[in-house]
């Protein structure tokens, strides 16, 4: 793996932590579509 694709990959985990943490148990159907690379 790339050193970018774990950047970004890293970045979307925090983003979904961040969603969850704030946005309580009922946000954490974050819609995933991981098919973009």
């Amino acid at each position: 793996m790339s050193r970018t694709v774990k950047i970004v990959l890293a970045l979307f985990v925090i983003a979904v932590l961040y969603k969850v943490a704030f946005g309580g148990s009922s946000d954490v159907e974050v819609d995933f579509e991981p098919a973009e690379e």
